[in-house]
């Protein structure tokens, strides 16, 4: 019996939130997507007010084009946070946050987007709840003629996780997205797969290799057009102020980025993206932010 009862407390010791459906395979996405800015040059800047109000307005030229936004945050009162974010192109959208005020572990978050160049108006309700070995989320658009559902749900134990997600079309009837995905994570390494809709099969992998390096890669499959991809990814810091990053992918574009501290407020990243099978189509990008 007291064996029984120390299992069941090392048990309970172990249990962990497991990550969203959209976050299964995020440390293999983020040596990908993260740290990268190629055919733009981007200035963003983040600041907090004294009565903790974030502010954080930023520049981006793309295709000559500049696209401007603004986003700032703040929280009256414990449990409620309210979010704002404004575009150059006339767009806003608002974020009513309410977290762990109903229950412990749950999270309603009401968003509104006004394009005021069209008048197109949409608002989405979203709801997630976490507890240990569990992570599910269900969102609906809030449209007149019938919402779209979506709901996902995470599990996880010793390691092992596993997840589905789908979506269901209220004014068609018609189930628009299905999604499986099977995973495994340890402190060093991690592994998912996902099969989406019956047709593409994908999977990503992890490897920490040390403090300073870790690798990734990633492989994706479509029954239907048999095409078939990969990415392979590293990461190196060379020290507390620089990291070096590279990725290629299955047509051969290589993109290399450096990301330098220049001093404690202000970062910097550097990226350069050509096809190393003819050596061109060179395309580059800075980015820079400024935490105040």
């Amino acid at each position: 019996q007291h064996y029984f009862i120390q299992s069941n407390l090392s048990f309970c010791s172990k249990m962990v939130v497991p990550p969203t459906f959209s976050d299964l395979g995020k440390a293999a996405k983020d040596v990908f997507n993260k740290g990268f800015s190629i055919g733009s040059n981007k200035l963003t800047v983040k600041t907090k007010t004294a009565s903790g109000i974030s502010l954080s307005p930023s520049f981006e030229l793309k295709n000559d084009n500049l696209v401007a936004a603004f986003e700032t945050s703040g929280s009256p009162s414990e449990g409620f946070t309210l979010k704002e974010k404004w575009t150059s192109e006339n767009v806003t959208k608002t974020n009513l946050i309410v977290e762990d005020k109903i229950c412990k572990g749950l999270k309603v978050d009401l968003e509104v987007v006004v394009n005021a160049t069209s008048g197109k108006k949409t608002a989405t309700a979203k709801t997630a709840y976490k507890t240990d070995c569990f992570n599910g989320t269900f969102d609906a658009n809030l449209e007149l003629a019938g919402p779209t559902l979506v709901s996902t749900a995470v599990g996880e134990y010793s390691g092992i996780q596993g997840g589905v997600e789908v979506a269901f079309d209220t004014e068609k009837s018609k189930l628009t997205k299905n999604s499986l995905a099977v995973g495994y994570t340890q402190n060093d390494y991690s592994f998912v797969g996902f099969v989406k809709d019956l047709s593409l099969f994908e999977g990503l992998l992890h490897h920490k290799v040390n403090a300073d390096t870790e690798i990734a890669a990633s492989m994706s499959w479509n029954n239907q057009s048999n095409a078939c991809t990969y990415n392979f990814g590293a990461k190196h810091t060379l020290d507390a102020a620089t990291a070096l990053r590279m990725k290629m992918d299955a047509t051969g574009k290589a993109t290399l980025s450096v990301t330098h501290k220049i001093n404690p407020w202000l970062e910097a990243t550097f990226s350069n993206q050509v096809n190393a099978k003819t050596l061109t189509g060179m395309s580059h990008g800075i980015s820079l932010e400024a935490n105040l």
